[in-house]
């Protein structure tokens, strides 16, 4: 294992360990397949289904490094290998954003924000570091580059794991201030801590391997963490599958409900059954606005509170939100909702007719009571 030695027409700068990542691609594997197991075995699809993907980048990158490993000279192993390493540590910190926000829909009343608005946040924002990363990794890579590239990919980088380390810190605090909710509140089950804490320690992680990144890239491709293999082995290798294998024992779709709709009573034992804490507004715009700060402004959360419905009134609310749910393919083509029925053209001359009738009433009560009044000025002119 390379220690800072250089190897002469290494790319690398070391020769790179060749039974390392073999080791590692077959324990990644093992996790990947278990976590697909458990996500089919528990259906939480939309908690975890990202589990083995994030297990597959890390297995790619690994199965390139050790191409890598007996290709030193070949610059497009290297590059490859950087850019799917890179990717598979923010997938990881994807899942977690998805954990919170599953466990903000099972207990909606002590939620911070809306649950849907942590993952189109956390998530969107995430999805920049991935650009970054991916736009940043391959020029830091090439060494056929100019110094002047590798910097700028070197800088890219750094950008993004900065993101990661500002997305994780925002993250902490959201976590943290459920969690001192749910305690005074008395509704902290067992499984519920166990998710929270499972959930620390893995962003723990991913926070420590992403300070090495960004230790690693501000110090620059001559610096030693760089330079030695070890470190890489350490903190990129193996408290990556530290994480992943963390997740498998304490699989949070084995303790945590599929469905957004299921929700824990305030009594914290009754779990019943709701039509979801839904986001009506058009998708493109929650994006744009994605704590509804104007919905805030007007009190429209007030409106959402079912958790505190009977079931009768439960019922109606889930039949109403089946009527009115769009189609993917509408939301697609029509992404601000401005047609249909329930579209913001048609609510808006509905709304413009319903101000002409009453406009119009008025008009005609004014000359009712007109008439009378002039009939009444006649009857005494008579008189």
């Amino acid at each position: 294992m390379g220690l800072g030695d250089y190897s002469p027409g290494s790319i690398w700068y070391y020769a790179p360990n060749k039974a390392a990542p073999i080791v590692f691609i077959i324990l990644f594997s093992i996790s990947g397949v278990i976590h697909l197991y458990q996500t089919i075995k528990h259906k939480s699809w939309r908690t975890t289904a990202l589990l083995p993907w994030a297990a597959l980048l890390m297995i790619s990158g690994f199965a390139v490094r050790l191409a890598g490993a007996y290709n030193t000279d070949n610059l497009a192993y290297l590059i490859a290998s950087t850019v799917l390493m890179m990717s598979g540590p923010p997938v990881y910190a994807l899942i977690n954003y998805f954990i919170l926000s599953r466990i903000l829909y099972y207990v909606p009343y002590l939620a911070p924000i809306h649950p849907g608005r942590v993952a189109t946040t956390f998530v969107g924002l995430d999805g920049a570091c991935e650009i970054l990363i991916g736009q940043g990794a391959w020029r830091m890579a090439n060494s056929d580059s100019t110094d002047a590239q590798r910097q700028l990919g070197a800088d890219l980088v750094t950008a993004s794991l900065c993101l990661q380390a500002a997305l994780f810190g925002a993250f902490g605090l959201l976590a943290a201030q459920f969690h001192r909710r749910a305690t005074k509140a008395g509704v902290l089950t067992k499984d519920l801590k166990t998710v929270l804490y499972v959930m620390y320690v893995s962003a723990a992680i991913i926070t420590i391997r992403c300070i090495y990144r960004l230790v690693e890239y501000i110090e620059g491709w001559t610096s030693s963490l760089y330079r030695n293999e070890i470190y890489f082995w350490i903190f990129e290798a193996v408290i990556m599958f530290i994480n992943t294998a963390l997740l498998n024992v304490w699989h949070p779709g084995k303790r945590l409900p599929s469905s957004n709709s299921t929700f824990l009573s305030r009594d914290g034992v009754t779990v019943r059954k709701g039509p979801g804490w839904g986001d009506d507004r058009p998708w493109i715009i929650t994006i744009f606005d994605p704590f509804d700060l104007w919905g805030l402004a007007k009190g429209k959360d007030q409106k959402t509170q079912f958790w505190d419905m009977n079931d009768e009134e439960l019922e109606i609310l889930r039949a109403e939100k089946k009527k009115n749910k769009r189609g993917f393919l509408k939301g697609l083509l029509d992404p601000f909702h401005l047609w249909g029925e329930r579209g913001y053209v048609v609510k808006y001359f509905h709304k413009v007719k319903g101000q002409e009738r009453s406009s119009g009433g008025a008009t005609q009560q004014v000359r009712e009571v007109g008439e009378i009044q002039d009939g009444g000025e006649s009857t005494k002119n008579m008189v």
